[in-house]
């Protein structure tokens, strides 16, 4: 995640991922998808890093930011129309290879004022391809979003969250560096007793009633960030209508996420260069040299830029560091 303008790519990570589970669906609710589609997770730890991730700690009390992958789906459009009418400006990271046939739904992304984003084209695991499948995932996808939406901006998730330096330098050396990211999520990642994963919901049979309770509490408890949702799924959208209203009149605010701090500083920092041996901070927005130590605002944890890897750090003790920036 370095690479001339990591700025494009500070890695995601930040909670535990969506489990390794696949996100079985039923016939109905994932028309357009002939293979089984993992939930976005992570696989290592070291693809992990908090000081890479871009996610939504930083927003105020009672404010989230709307995400959605792996689109567009066949309601994706009803979707993005039910949002604009609530005044929730959302983000819609698409899936080049669902395009085919849902032009109006990529247009009505757009048209409605929500932000379309980079899924890559085939959902595929970055960190497992070569540097050039790397780049023409992103770039194969970016041609359908800059006819869309021109101006930018440039926003790419990696599916599963995985990311890591290989990554960041491959796409950094191409034009695809005009991307910020990788996005990862605050809420959203995983199924359990107090909180949700859409797709897992609906793989494991868990009703949209009580998948909406779920992803309420979990908002309720950290009542702040970037909720992950996959509007491939039409359970996914119902749900949507389930909890928005509930949301909006418990005074919840909804920011898009070119507005989120960790986004923003981003891209106000995309041409910012960054050359190999440097790392890409999530904290400070800018590239820091070898041997710098940053405290994650995420996480409060303390790593270390290495070879333009961030590792993990002890931060005051730790005599590596030839600087430090704490919280």
């Amino acid at each position: 995640m370095l690479a001339r303008r990591l700025l494009a790519l500070l890695l995601v990570a930040t909670s535990a991922c969506v489990a390794s589970a696949g996100c079985a669906v039923d016939a109905d609710e994932e028309d357009d998808d002939d293979d089984v589609q993992m939930g976005d997770g992570v696989a290592t730890e070291d693809e992990l890093v908090a000081e890479r991730q871009l996610n939504g700690s930083e927003l105020p009390n009672k404010t989230i930011s709307l995400t959605f992958d792996d689109g567009p789906g066949r309601r994706t459009a009803e979707l993005a129309d039910y949002l604009a009418e609530h005044g929730v400006k959302g983000a819609f990271f698409i899936n080049g290879s669902k395009v085919a046939g849902r032009q109006a739904a990529i247009d009505k992304i757009v048209g409605r004022g929500h932000l379309l984003a980079n899924h890559t084209h085939n959902h595929k695991q970055l960190t497992s391809l070569s540097g050039a499948s790397v780049v023409k995932e992103i770039a194969d996808t970016d041609a359908i979003i800059a006819q869309a939406q021109p101006q930018g901006p440039w926003v790419v998730r990696a599916p599963f969250g995985a990311w890591n330096a290989s990554v960041a330098r491959a796409i950094n050396a191409s034009p695809m560096k005009k991307y910020v990211g990788s996005v990862f999520w605050d809420q959203g990642g995983a199924l359990t007793s107090t909180a949700a994963a859409d797709w897992d919901c609906w793989g494991k049979g868990v009703s949209v009633q009580r998948c909406g309770e779920l992803y309420l509490n979990e908002i309720r408890t950290k009542r702040r960030g970037v909720v992950l949702m996959h509007d491939i799924h039409d359970k996914t959208v119902d749900m949507v209508k389930q909890i928005l209203p509930t949301l909006i009149a418990e005074g919840y605010k909804f920011a898009p996420l070119e507005e989120v701090p960790s986004v923003k500083r981003a891209i106000a920092g995309s041409s910012t260069p960054a050359n190999d041996d440097q790392c890409q901070s999530a904290t400070l927005g800018r590239p820091v040299n070898e041997n710098v130590c940053v405290q994650s605002r995420s996480t409060r944890r303390w790593s270390r830029c290495v070879d333009g890897e961030w590792i993990a750090s002890t931060g005051p003790s730790d005599p590596k560091c030839v600087q430090r920036f704490p919280l």
